[in-house]
């Protein structure tokens, strides 16, 4: 009598466990590739490989950004890919920004405020795509897929390695932000990794 009740049991919740299990939801899939490409990162006086590059821009009066929305400094600077046997020609690499390790992040914006202690207020620092003068939103990653690079929301500029090298080039510019900005220090950044088709 034991043995048949500890069978009926058992079976009962094997049942139960059997139809827990079978009442599923959806399904997530995961995507992705791991590439062998990459590409020593210089750029902005930068030492060879370190990929940490400083953009100075110049100091302009509270008059060039006396009103929200407007934009001053603009700054030239480039990322240059190259060097090693694995910055492979035919990639398309573009920026991806490390949004979790960047918190200067204004995701309103898509700039990077400013971090300086008792600086500047009302005053962002954005990048720009030099190649259609549009601001590129940092928090929206651009995706390399099969040579092209999805921009069209964030804007990003991508480029395609030729000769193991290959230029993405940007812009940094003050934003003003809230109201007209005050006199002050500007300092901000953002982490990135450099992606590859």
């Amino acid at each position: 009598m034991k043995k048949t009740l500890f069978s009926a049991a058992l079976a009962a919740a094997f049942g139960l466990v059997a139809m827990q299990a079978s009442a599923a939801d959806g399904t997530i899939t995961f995507n992705g590739q791991i590439t062998d490409t990459t590409c020593t990162i210089t750029g902005g006086g930068a030492a060879t490989g370190t990929g940490n590059i400083t953009v100075t821009l110049p100091t302009v009066s509270t008059s060039a950004l006396a009103a929200d929305g407007k934009t001053a400094g603009d700054t030239a600077f480039s990322l240059i890919l190259g060097g090693g046997t694995n910055c492979t020609n035919g990639k398309t690499a573009a920026l991806w920004i490390e949004t979790t390790a960047t918190p200067a992040l204004d995701s309103s914006t898509g700039a990077l405020k400013n971090q300086a202690s008792g600086g500047a207020t009302n005053v962002q620092v954005r990048m720009v795509n030099p190649a259609n003068n549009q601001p590129i939103n940092l928090g929206i990653n651009a995706a390399v897929t099969n040579g092209a690079t999805v921009i069209a929301a964030s804007n990003q500029p991508a480029a395609t390695i030729a000769g193991n090298t290959a230029t993405l080039n940007y812009v940094g510019q003050y934003l003003a932000k809230g109201g007209a900005a005050t006199a002050g220090a500007v300092t901000t950044y953002l982490t990135y990794s450099m992606q590859y088709n």
